[in-house]
């Protein structure tokens, strides 16, 4: 088997084109900025069933700890629509955690907007870790299917947007995200209940190897 039973939607070309480097076999999603196009995560998520779905993409934190380039994996997503839980989060954390990648845990906030300064605060006094503006969005289109979440940060409360330090902080945001590919699959595979290929079940024969790019879906 050369697929996987995985759909990543990635809000951003950037954030996709960071992703799909470590994940051969599994269709990846360009959602838009505030998830405008959720229909197309539903969509492909229809097309490849049985699949689980992991919101991917970059956040700001919200309170001191997660660096830039650490990964954040939501408890719980809050917005104005409610809270949403993540049951699925300590599995994939732990998971990451397995592959050498630092994480934290906590609720996430969904805005609409880039949050700056008193806002920012405000929203870390509520006990959130971090903020984005897609996930509570994106997270719907699981339609009841086993979902996850996980943000790389690029900006703190120290090294806010538009300061000198984003650059380095992108940077190392979207090195994560192109580390995240073994720690979904496994995950998927656990929640879905679909084996990897291996010596007793790969149809690849011995010697050769099988290349299967990931796909993307979206070009906005």
């Amino acid at each position: 088997m050369t697929d996987v039973p995985l759909v990543v939607a990635a809000p951003l070309g950037i954030e996709a084109r960071a992703v799909r480097r470590g994940l051969p076999g599994a269709v990846v999603v360009r959602a838009g900025m505030r998830g405008r196009h959720a229909g197309r995560v539903a969509h492909a998520l229809r097309d490849r069933d049985p699949a689980a779905l992991t919101v991917a993409g970059v956040a700001g934190a919200l309170v001191p700890g997660p660096a830039p380039g650490d990964l954040v994996v939501p408890t719980e997503i809050r917005s104005a629509a409610g809270t949403v839980p993540c049951p699925s989060a300590a599995a994939l954390a732990e998971a990451l955690r397995r592959h050498g990648l630092t994480v934290h845990t906590g609720p996430v906030v969904s805005v609409d907007h880039v949050v700056h300064g008193a806002e920012r605060a405000r929203l870390a006094a509520t006990g959130a870790v971090a903020v984005d503006m897609e996930s509570a969005a994106l997270v719907a289109a699981a339609e009841g299917r086993p979902s996850v979440v996980v943000r790389a940060v690029v900006d703190t409360p120290r090294r806010p947007l538009l300061h000198p330090a984003t650059l380095p902080g992108g940077v190392a945001a979207l090195r994560s995200l192109a580390s995240l590919g073994p720690a979904l699959l496994e995950w998927a595979r656990a929640v879905t209940g679909e084996r990897p290929a291996g010596p007793e079940h790969d149809s690849t024969p011995t010697g050769v190897v099988s290349h299967t790019p990931s796909r993307e879906v979206g070009t906005k």
